[in-house]
C-alpha cells in the first residue's frame, strides 16, 4: 500500500514546490506594484506641496516683501540691493562699506525679517524634499532668485562668514544655488536656440553664386 502512495507523494511534492515557486513570483509582483503605487503617491504628494509651498510664495510671501519694500522706501533706504552676488556672508560686502551699512539699516526693519523668514520657510520645503523641487521651480523658479538677488544685501549681512556656521536662512541660500544655474542654463539654452533658427534662416535665404562652368 505505502508502495502506491509513494507516486502520489512525489506528486504532491513537486506540485508543492510548483506552488510555492509561483506564490513567490506573485509576492515579488505584488511586492513592486506596492512599492511603484507608494512611490506615485509620494510624487504626486510632493508636487501637491509643491503647488501648495508656491502658492504661499504668491501669497503671503509677497505681501510681506512688498510690506518690506514700503518700508525700505519709507526710511529712504532703496527698494533693492543691486550689487554683485557673493557667496552669502557679510564678508562678501566687507569691500563695499556702502552696501554694509545699508544693509544693517535694511535688516533692522521689522518687515524684513518677517518677510525672509517666511521665504526661509517656504525653502525649508523645497530643500527637504518635503514639496517637489521641480514643480516648484517651473512656478516661481525666476522669481524666486530676483527676489533673493534684491534682498542678497540683508541676507548676507545676518550670515557671519568667520563663525562657520551656517547661519541665518540657510534654506533660501541652498535652493537659490540649486535654482539660479539651472535658471542661467534655460535663459542659455534659449539664447541658443535663437541664435540657431538665426543662423538656419539666414543659410536657407543665403544666395550662392556658382563659378564659370559648374553649372
Amino acid at each position: 500500500m505505502l508502495a502506491g502512495l509513494r507516486p502520489w507523494v512525489e506528486l504532491l511534492y513537486f506540485a508543492s514546490g510548483i506552488v510555492i515557486s509561483v506564490s513567490v513570483v506573485y509576492g515579488l509582483k505584488q511586492v513592486r506594484l506596492l512599492k511603484r503605487d507608494i512611490r506615485l503617491r509620494n510624487e504626486r504628494a510632493a508636487k501637491e506641496k509643491a503647488i501648495e509651498y508656491s502658492s504661499r510664495y504668491l501669497d503671503s510671501y509677497v505681501q510681506l516683501s512688498n510690506a518690506f519694500l514700503h518700508d525700505c522706501d519709507g526710511a529712504k533706504l532703496g527698494s533693492s540691493y543691486s550689487g554683485p552676488i557673493g557667496d552669502f556672508t557679510d564678508g562678501s560686502l566687507l569691500a563695499n562699506p556702502g552696501a554694509l551699512e545699508l544693509a544693517r539699516s535694511r535688516f533692522k526693519l521689522n518687515s524684513c525679517v518677517r518677510a525672509l523668514n517666511e521665504l526661509e520657510a517656504i525653502s525649508a520645503a523645497f530643500t527637504s524634499g518635503v514639496a517637489d523641487e521641480g514643480t516648484g521651480f517651473n512656478i516661481v523658479g525666476r522669481s524666486f532668485c530676483k527676489n533673493v538677488q534684491y534682498d542678497y544685501d540683508v541676507i548676507s549681512f545676518a550670515r557671519d562668514a568667520r563663525s562657520g556656521a551656517p547661519g541665518y536662512w540657510s534654506n533660501i541660500v541652498r535652493l537659490y544655488e540649486i535654482w539660479s544655474p539651472r535658471l542661467e542654463e534655460a535663459d542659455l539654452r534659449q539664447v541658443r536656440e535663437r541664435i540657431d533658427d538665426r543662423i538656419a534662416a539666414a543659410t536657407k535665404q543665403g544666395v550662392r553664386i556658382p563659378p564659370i562652368g559648374t553649372e
